[in-house]
């Protein structure tokens, strides 16, 4: 009996969380839209800390999520 209730539990768990997710319809998309895509930095002395702000907007309709960024 307990096993049945755990998997009842666990079924109607993923029903609701498949109901209910936060996700977007399917003509609803993100849109990453950057101002820049490249900064070149002028010389600098080893140790010297430099930084630029990349401005990225979503200008799609659905949340938008950064999994990985990548520098060179």
């Amino acid at each position: 009996m307990k096993k049945e209730s755990a998997t009842l539990a666990i079924f109607l768990l993923f029903s609701f969380l498949t109901i209910f997710s936060g996700s977007a319809p399917a003509d609803q998309k993100p849109e990453a839209v950057l101002s820049e895509k490249v900064f070149n930095f002028e010389s600098a002395w080893e140790g010297d800390m430099v930084t630029h702000d990349f401005i990225l907007k979503n200008k799609g309709s659905a949340p938008l999520e950064i999994l990985k960024i990548d520098t060179d």
